[in-house]
């Protein structure tokens, strides 16, 4: 199971405690490996720890119909170009309490079926459905390469019908 975890999560720097199941879920406690450098949140330059932040929580993708929570407490690292600054967390982006892995799954079923529908199968709000396809969205815009592209066609009824809908605008 643990090595399961570390290759879903991109674990390098980071140990699996413990996975255990509690009340109605499954609880996973990461620790970070003691004397590794972490990278930076920022700049992304590996640098030694300086202090621990509190305990924080992140939903992941339910097993077996059962919600999966990480739990981890963050470090904040010494970064020589950055300052002090809480390091890059693999499984998560910025202070989001989904993890990666969460969000492409809520995006990809979002894609097939409506986003309720969504909500209701992973135990989850709309509106959480919503923030993991904006992320998704938003990496994937930020991320896109359009340098290859030589081209960009539009055919004589696409456009005409565009400006039909343009002037019906006005």
């Amino acid at each position: 199971m643990n090595s399961i975890i570390r290759k879903t999560l991109g674990l390098k720097s980071h140990r699996v405690v413990s996975v255990r199941k509690s009340m109605s879920e499954i609880e996973i406690k990461i620790e970070r490996i003691r004397r590794r450098l972490l990278t930076c949140g920022q700049c992304g330059q590996r640098s030694r720890v300086r202090d621990r932040l509190r305990e924080r929580r992140w939903r992941h993708v339910p097993l077996w119909g059962i919600p999966v929570t990480i739990i981890y407490r963050p470090a904040r690292v010494n970064c020589p170009d950055c300052g002090v600054k809480v390091e890059s967390i693999p499984w998560a982006q910025g202070k989001s309490p989904l993890s990666q892995p969460l969000i492409v799954v809520l995006a990809t079923w979002s894609r097939l079926l409506a986003w309720d529908v969504v909500a209701r199968l992973f135990g989850v709000s709309w509106s959480t459905v919503r923030a993991a396809v904006e992320a998704a969205v938003a990496y994937g815009l930020a991320n896109r390469d359009i340098d290859s592209v030589l081209f960009i066609g539009i055919d004589e009824i696409s456009r005409r019908r565009m400006l039909e809908m343009h002037q019906n605008l006005l």
